[in-house]
């Protein structure tokens, strides 16, 4: 099914993208179709990519799509009875790779979290002390219950972390994550005190809230 919803993907057929995601959705659950199919299908377009297979103009297409895809069901997801609690995403200056954010997002809603998303491409000239700035006041000010900080590439990995270092000055009652691809090289402990880093298996981290 994957294959299909990837394929759709690739000749730009959003209708049928749209109408196989539903069919995965309805075969696995919300959870695992953002978790193992989103995940899947982007790293293989991101393998086509690499081996020049397509170019960075239908990769761009294809995650479009996805995109799409996935701020459609969030939206449809319904938050009945009490709130857990308020839940920031962000991710460091440089790093604007915004799905993972928006899958972060759905699988907290399920979760009955409000979510403020303010992942994106943080750029605020050349001193990344503005940047991480005008990030730390956000949440700071927002006073959430939990702080996702997303890393997809490595070498933002260092800013990401200073980040985090200074909401734990700041919140020291909230729950500080670090994850994402780009902290595959971290091992438990690596992190300052106050900072938890993401398990690999997302789910594993969210059902720990």
């Amino acid at each position: 099914m994957e294959v299909l919803l990837a394929r759709c993907l690739q000749t730009g057929d959003e209708e049928m993208s749209f109408e196989k995601a539903d069919e995965l959705v309805k075969l696995v659950g919300l959870q695992r179709f953002y978790v193992d199919s989103v995940t899947g299908v982007m790293t293989e377009t991101g393998k086509l990519w690499v081996d020049g297979e397509i170019g960075i103009a239908q990769e761009h297409m294809i995650t479009n799509i996805m995109r799409k895809i996935i701020q459609h069901y969030n939206a449809r997801i319904e938050m009945k009875g009490l709130v857990e609690g308020l839940a920031v995403i962000c991710n460091p200056e440089g790093d604007d790779h915004s799905m993972s954010n928006l899958v972060l997002e759905g699988l907290l809603k399920t979760r009955k979290y409000r979510v403020t998303n303010i992942g994106g491409a943080w750029y605020m000239g050349d001193k990344r002390a503005v940047t991480n700035k005008a990030i730390i006041d956000f949440v700071t000010h927002a006073r959430p219950d939990i702080v996702f900080i997303s890393v997809t590439i490595a070498r933002y990995l260092f800013n990401a972390k200073m980040i985090a270092r200074e909401l734990v000055k700041e919140l020291p009652n909230t729950k500080i994550y670090l994850g994402g691809l780009g902290t595959r090289g971290i091992v438990d402990g690596e992190l300052q005190e106050g900072i938890i880093l993401a398990n690999k298996d997302t789910l594993r981290t969210l059902n720990k809230l």
